[in-house]
């Protein structure tokens, strides 16, 4: 009888398991939200200024932005793709 109590809880783990994994990818993406949040704050403003006049450097400055949004929608989506 003790085999039948190891395989009931083995399989209370493999369960809490997927749970576990969502709450922990839901928790980095919360912090590279942050994260993200932080470096537009503090730099779109001064990108804005430096490239007002040049249309050129604005394009530029937004094809840095747009890799950096694009791979935290996709974690975004990955994350909750996962919990289902």
């Amino acid at each position: 009888m003790p085999h039948s109590s190891s395989l009931a809880s083995t399989q209370s783990v493999e369960e809490a398991t997927p749970t576990n994994r969502f709450r922990r990818s839901l928790a980095v993406c919360l912090v590279l939200t942050a994260f993200n949040v932080v470096v537009v704050a503090t730099c779109a403003g001064t990108l804005y200024r430096a490239t007002a006049y040049d249309t050129l450097e604005q394009v530029g400055v937004t094809l840095l932005f747009a890799p950096l949004l694009g791979s935290l929608a996709r974690v975004w989506f990955l994350t909750l793709r996962s919990r289902t």
